[in-house]
């Protein structure tokens, strides 16, 4: 091999290798880490929500029926999916307000869940997981 096309390889590998080494970061599909066929309702105190990408995240605190809270997190799509559908996080939701959330459960038995639909403090419901529904068997 020529000296040249030598020094060139190696110059291209130098400078390849800081891009393939990179963070790495995957993403998953919603079915992987949560059980569509479990679903939960938690009705429940608003305490904190992330109207961020990748996922917006609302956190409640659930009572039992002793008085034992638990707190929640709520994982939903991106901020855009619901802009797109026309919810704004400012318009719908409040921290301090009572919600009851049905989500799908996290397979891992944590209190973590994929929304599936909110009932709001006005008792407007929220349907948002019809993106995710599993196809008709």
């Amino acid at each position: 091999m020529p000296r040249s096309a030598l020094i060139l390889c190696t110059v291209a590998t130098l400078l390849a290798v800081p891009l393939a080494s990179g963070p790495a970061s995957a993403h998953h599909a919603i079915q992987a880490q949560f059980d569509q066929n479990r679903l939960a309702t938690l009705t429940g105190v608003m305490t904190r929500i992330m109207w961020i990408n990748p996922h917006v995240r609302w956190f409640m605190d659930v009572a039992d029926e002793d008085g034992n809270v638990t707190s929640w997190n709520i994982s939903g799509a991106g901020p855009g999916s619901f802009r797109r559908a026309g919810i704004s996080g400012r318009d719908v939701f409040r921290t301090g307000e009572t919600y009851t959330a049905t989500v799908a459960l996290s397979r891992d038995g944590s209190n973590f869940g994929y929304i599936v639909s909110f009932v709001l403090p006005d008792g407007r419901e929220i349907d948002l997981w019809h993106q995710y529904r599993a196809e008709p068997q």
